[in-house]
């Protein structure tokens, strides 16, 4: 099996859980004898590879966030035209033979739709949001459903990372259910440091996220808890504006925002903290959450997130409720039991959450269209074959057949119960 991954991001050069998802569900694939060759925009730092099935493939340069090494032009300029130029190269650049093409979000559906034309392969597409997400849910922007719309009509897979984006692609895109499989995301775990009377906010600073919610229950937590500090852990457009709204609640000397954070930086934040909140108003899945409760850290999350779907150790609010998340946060700080309990029982459950298992069962999409793909070319060749008897094509069906078979063997193999499912 060989794969040609596009992607936009890749670690150390993240902005959110689609960087955090390409680096788990490549390496595990790889792992299992998947042959990768991903494909991304240049870095400041070339991003490399320890894993002899995976191949980093950079394609032009781009000055978008959050890439930073101007050196060439082939990408530049506006970030609408960065993209489209970044899906040009791709489209011209992939070559040789893949069984599959596997694309992430908007920022790569247009150079992978061009991709499975010229090499007639399936084209499988995971969406970790969708511009309703990114928006909040208020004024989406049509250009971006325009292009999502595009590329789940032309995939020939989707993958939804959740329920709840799942329901999102039916009822606003259109898309047949059948057409879509959920695979959950995992989490690499991340160890518990010192602990500290600390709130952590980690993500990107916009309107889906919530953090002005965070600030609105820190307010509230401080009039119970003076010795509380809060953290907003993470970069966007709305940073200035969250700067002022602590500092017109009256706050600002108890909360920290640390801007963008490295990986060390993250993990170590996340250690340290005693609670982890993630109000988002539209969270697809919620990888942070995951990280949070790995490194020991209780989590609160929105109801809304696709993570509660799947993971029940946490606490969870409505996105909007500045009050009950005040109040789950205080009981946190207050009630060792209480959070000794998430913790101990966070820990046990995130087990359950291996990029194996997030590999295992993405195997299984690209072998179930793979054998769909070998069955349409066995069909036609023994079609072929009734009109006309050469040997040669006698042989052709007798080699499709072993492949056929081979690639049922590996599926059957494949789909069969691992230890997540038996639990």
């Amino acid at each position: 099996m060989k794969v040609a991954m596009i992607g936009w991001e890749y670690p150390p050069f993240t902005v959110g859980g689609l960087g955090t998802h390409c680096y788990g569900l490549t390496r595990s694939l790889c792992n299992m004898g998947v042959k990768v060759d991903f494909y991304m925009p240049q870095t400041k730092h070339s991003a490399t590879s320890d894993n002899r099935n995976l191949v980093i493939k950079e394609v032009g340069e781009t000055t978008v966030f959050p890439y930073d090494r101007p050196l060439s032009n082939e990408i530049a300029g506006e970030f609408f035209e960065a993209v489209s130029r970044y899906n040009t190269l791709v489209a011209t650049k992939v070559k040789g033979t893949y069984d599959v093409i596997h694309c992430h979000d908007w920022l790569t559906i247009q150079a992978s739709i061009a991709l499975k034309a010229l090499l007639g392969v399936p084209l499988i597409l995971t969406v970790h949001s969708t511009e309703y997400d990114r928006s909040g849910w208020l004024h989406p922007n049509q250009w971006f459903i325009d292009i999502e719309r595009d590329g789940m009509e032309k995939a020939d897979k989707i993958i939804a990372v959740s329920q709840f984006t799942k329901r999102t692609i039916i009822e606003k895109y259109g898309i047949d259910p059948d057409k879509i499989t959920v695979i959950y995301n995992a989490v690499y775990p991340i160890a518990e440091g010192e602990k500290q009377k600390l709130v952590l906010f980690l993500g990107r600073l916009t309107i889906q996220k919530g953090a002005d919610v965070f600030l609105r229950a820190a307010k509230k937590v401080t009039e119970f808890e003076p010795g509380v500090r809060f953290v907003v852990a993470g970069t966007g457009d709305l940073l200035p504006d969250l700067i002022n709204q602590a500092v017109k609640l009256g706050i600002s000397n108890r909360v920290i925002f640390t801007d963008r954070l490295t990986d060390e930086e993250m993990k170590h934040m996340y250690g340290i903290a005693s609670v982890y909140v993630m109000p988002s108003i539209s969270e697809p899945f919620g990888i942070t959450a995951l990280e949070a409760i790995s490194a020991g850290t209780p989590t609160i999350a929105s109801k809304t997130a696709g993570v509660c779907e799947t993971f029940h150790n946490c606490l969870k609010v409505d996105f909007w409720d500045s009050d009950e998340i005040a109040n789950k946060i205080i009981s946190l700080l207050r009630y060792e039991s209480l959070s000794k309990t998430l913790t101990d029982n966070g820990k046990q459950e995130i087990e359950l959450f291996t990029w194996d298992d997030v590999a295992e069962k993405t195997l299984d999409v690209y072998n179930g269209l793979n054998i769909a793909r070998l069955k349409k070319q066995l069909e036609e060749r023994e079609r072929i074959y009734k009109l006309n008897t050469k040997s040669s094509n006698g042989l052709n069906i007798v080699r499709l057949k072993k492949q056929l078979e081979e690639r049922e063997r590996i599926y059957n193999l494949n789909t069969k119960p691992t230890k997540h499912k038996k639990k």
